[in-house]
C-alpha cells in the first residue's frame, strides 16, 4: 500500500516579482507548497537543503541565466535526479527551446504564462513521478529499445522541434503516418509529450542532425 504524501513543493525561480507572486498565488491556491527564488543564487541555496518535486525557471535572470544555473546544478549534483525542471521563457525561437533541452529541462512554458497550461503541465508531471515512485515506467531512459529507420528519422525531427505537418513534408508521408509513429514512439520510449521525445533525441544524438 501507498504512504501518503503530503502537497507537492514547487521552487519558482523568477526575477520579475509581479510575476513571482502570481504563480505563487496561483500555484498555493491549488494546495502546492511554494518556494521561491529571484536568482539563481537563491534558487542554489534553497536546492542545496530541499527537494522540490517542480522547479519552475525564467531563462532570463539576472547574473547567471537558467541554462547557466541548470547546467551549474547537473554538474553539482543539487538538482535531485527525480526534480523536473521546466522552463518558463519569453524566448520562442526554437533555438533556445533546443538549447533547454539540451541543458536537459523536462519542458518549456512561453510567457505571457497559460495558467491553464501550467496547471496541466504539473499534474502531468507529477503523475509521471508518481509511476516512476510506483515502478510502473523505468526510470531514466531505455537501454534496449529497437528503433526502426523511420522511427529514428521522425525522432530525430522531434529532436529538432519540427511539428507534425513539418515532419510529413520532410519525409514525404501523411500526418496521420507521422502521428502513428509519435504515437508508436512514445509508447517504446515511455514517455507521454514532445519535450520528453525531443531529450531522448538529442541523448541518442538524433536532435542536432536529422536523419533523412
Amino acid at each position: 500500500m501507498n504512504r501518503e504524501r503530503g502537497p507537492a513543493t514547487i521552487l519558482c525561480v523568477e526575477d520579475e516579482l509581479f510575476i513571482l507572486e502570481e504563480l505563487q498565488e496561483e500555484l498555493a491556491s491549488r494546495g502546492y507548497r511554494v518556494l521561491t527564488a529571484r536568482n539563481g543564487d537563491e534558487a542554489e541555496a534553497i536546492l542545496s537543503r530541499s527537494r522540490p518535486d517542480i522547479v519552475l525557471c525564467d531563462v532570463m535572470l539576472p547574473g547567471r541565466s537558467g541554462f547557466e544555473l541548470l547546467n551549474d546544478l547537473r554538474a553539482s549534483g543539487r538538482l535531485a535526479e527525480r526534480t523536473a525542471f521546466i522552463f518558463l521563457t519569453a524566448l520562442s525561437d526554437r533555438e533556445p527551446h533546443l538549447a533547454g533541452l539540451r541543458a536537459g529541462a523536462d519542458d518549456y512554458l512561453t510567457k505571457p504564462i497559460d495558467l491553464d497550461l501550467l496547471h496541466l503541465k504539473i499534474e502531468n508531471t507529477l503523475a509521471f513521478a508518481q509511476r516512476l515512485r510506483e515502478g510502473m515506467v523505468p526510470a531514466g531512459e531505455p537501454l534496449d529499445v529497437r528503433l526502426s529507420r523511420r522511427e529514428e528519422q521522425v525522432l530525430s525531427l522531434l529532436g529538432q522541434g519540427e511539428r507534425t505537418g513539418a515532419i510529413a513534408s520532410r519525409l514525404a508521408i501523411s500526418e496521420h503516418t507521422v502521428s502513428h509513429y509519435i504515437k508508436e514512439l512514445y509508447r517504446k520510449l515511455g514517455i507521454n509529450n514532445r519535450a520528453d521525445a525531443a531529450r531522448v533525441a538529442i541523448s541518442l544524438g538524433l536532435g542536432t542532425t536529422s536523419k533523412v
